[in-house]
């Protein structure tokens, strides 16, 4: 009886952690198809490629997964044009999330303000 149980807990050691990631990348693989699905939606309404940027997470336990459409700042009338084919590809227990970009002013330094790094003897 001690060497059935043994053998059980033993190789619950070694497949344990072998079943936890084959159904991580089952999760992850599903994702991907999901995004690579959103991505196929959005090309076809905006007619081609463009700024718009798709990346998805695979659910887990505890969350839901994410869909994150990002663009650069000034391009934001792709996501309004591409929405009515994104929304209506997203699966149940997902959640989808519009990423924001700041417009950040490009800076040139000074040649006042440059600091003046001094040679190592």
């Amino acid at each position: 009886m001690m060497a059935i149980f043994v053998t059980i807990v033993t190789a619950m050691l070694f497949l344990g952690p072998v079943l936890w990631r084959v159904r991580l990348d089952q999760r992850r693989a599903e994702a991907d198809v999901v995004g690579a699905e959103i991505r196929a939606a959005a090309n076809r309404r905006l007619r081609g490629e463009s700024f718009l940027s798709v990346h998805v997470t695979a659910p887990a336990l505890w969350r839901a997964g994410r869909i994150v459409l990002s663009v650069p700042s000034g391009h934001e009338s792709l996501v309004e044009t591409a929405w009515p084919a994104i929304v209506s590809r997203v699966p149940a227990g997902y959640e989808l999330v519009l990423g924001a970009s700041e417009a950040r002013p490009a800076v040139a330094p000074n040649a006042a303000d440059a600091r003046i790094l001094r040679r190592a003897a």
